[in-house]
C-alpha cells in the first residue's frame, strides 16, 4: 500500500517537475512573434497616448513589437471583454484604466467580463490627473463661481466626459453630488473626441484629461479651472485644485495598468512585469509620461491586484452617494 503511494506521489512530482520545466522553458522563449497591446478606448486620448508610449518602450526591451490595437466602446467595457475572451499565452495585453478593471462593475448590468476572474493584474503603469475646464462664454472663473453658476441655473448646463464610467465621467458626478448641483453627463468615445464640441461652445463644460485639455487652456480656447487631484499638477502649479476651490476632499484621478487574460502563465506574468518596470524606470519613458502631466509607477503583479482591491471600496461609496447607473 504504502509502495503504492510512494509511487503515485512520485509520479505526480515527476509531473509536476515536467510543467514547471516546461513553463519555464516558454518563459525563456517568451516572446517570440509580436505581442498585442489592446487600448479599450478611442485613439487620440490618454490611454492611447501612453500605451504608444508603453508598447514602443516595451518592443525595444522584449525584441518583438508590440502593436497597439484600439477597441472603443461603453467606458471601455466593449474592448475589455473582447480582450478576455483572448488566449492567455501572453500575446495579448491590455492597458486599461480603473473604470472597467474596478467601477464599471458597480455600474453596468452586464459588462461582459469579470474583471476580477477573466484578467490577470500584470503591473501599474501612471497616475493621469483630470482637469475641470469650461468654454470663454461661461461666466465663471472658478470653481466657487462656477458651482455658484449651476445652484443659479439647475440642469441648464451640461458637462462632456470621455466616456460612461470613465475617470472624467466620475469627476463629474463627484462634484455634483458633493456640491449639490444639477448637471446633464454628455459621453463621448473619449477625452480626445469630447474636446471639440467644448471647444465650439456646443457643450459648455469638459471634465477632461490634462492631457487632452491643457493645449485648447493653453491657447485660450478653453479656460481651466482646477484639477482633480488631491495636489497640484507639477506641469500646472498656478491651477488650483477642486479641493482646495472650495470642495475640501475632494479627490478624482484616472489610474491605469496592464492586465493580461485570467490563466497566462505565470512566469510571462512576471516577465511582462518586470519589463514595465525597466520602462517605467527609464528616463526617456518618465519624460514622456510626465510630459503628460502623469505620474509613473510600476508595481508587482501582487502589489497591483492589492490597489485594485483597495480601490472598490472607494469607487463603491461614490457609486451609491452619485446614484450613477448605467443600463
Amino acid at each position: 500500500m504504502n509502495h503504492a503511494i510512494n509511487k503515485m506521489a512520485t509520479r505526480v512530482a515527476a509531473i509536476a517537475l515536467t510543467a514547471l520545466s516546461a513553463t519555464s522553458a516558454l518563459a525563456a522563449e517568451y516572446p517570440s512573434k509580436p505581442i498585442r497591446m489592446i487600448v479599450p478606448f478611442a485613439a487620440g486620448g490618454p490611454t492611447d497616448t501612453l500605451a504608444r508610449s508603453l508598447a514602443e518602450a516595451m518592443t525595444e526591451q522584449l525584441g518583438q513589437k508590440v502593436i497597439v490595437e484600439n477597441k472603443p466602446g461603453v467606458g471601455g467595457n466593449v474592448g475589455t471583454a473582447q480582450f478576455a475572451r483572448m488566449a492567455p499565452d501572453g500575446y495579448a495585453v491590455l492597458l486599461v484604466t480603473n473604470g472597467p478593471l474596478v467601477a464599471n462593475q458597480l455600474m453596468f448590468k452586464n459588462l461582459g467580463f469579470d474583471p476580477k476572474k477573466d484578467l490577470d493584474p500584470v503591473s501599474f503603469v501612471a497616475y493621469l490627473p483630470n482637469m475641470v475646464a469650461v468654454h470663454p462664454s461661461v461666466p465663471a472663473k472658478t470653481i466657487k463661481e462656477l458651482i455658484a453658476l449651476l445652484k443659479a441655473n439647475p440642469d441648464k448646463y451640461s458637462f462632456a466626459s470621455g466616456g460612461d464610467g470613465t475617470s472624467t465621467h466620475f469627476a463629474g458626478e463627484l462634484m455634483k453630488s458633493m456640491a449639490g448641483v444639477q448637471m446633464t453627463h454628455i459621453p463621448y468615445k473619449g477625452d480626445g473626441a469630447s474636446m471639440p464640441d467644448v471647444v465650439g461652445g456646443q457643450v459648455p463644460i469638459v471634465f477632461g484629461s490634462i492631457f487632452a485639455a491643457k493645449r485648447f487652456v493653453d491657447g485660450g480656447m478653453l479656460r481651466g479651472l482646477a484639477v482633480t487631484s488631491l495636489d497640484r499638477v507639477p506641469s500646472m502649479p498656478d491651477m488650483p485644485t477642486v479641493a482646495e476651490s472650495g470642495l475640501p476632499g475632494y479627490d478624482l484621478t484616472a489610474w491605469y495598468g496592464v492586465v493580461v487574460p485570467a490563466g497566462t502563465p505565470k512566469p510571462i506574468v512576471n516577465k511582462l512585469s518586470q519589463t514595465i518596470a525597466r520602462v517605467v524606470a527609464s528616463p526617456d519613458f518618465r519624460a514622456r509620461v510626465e510630459g503628460m502631466s502623469g505620474i509613473p509607477k510600476s508595481t508587482t503583479p501582487e502589489e497591483f491586484a492589492a490597489f485594485m482591491e483597495s480601490e472598490r471600496p472607494k469607487w463603491k461609496k461614490l457609486i451609491e452617494e452619485s446614484g450613477i447607473k448605467i443600463n
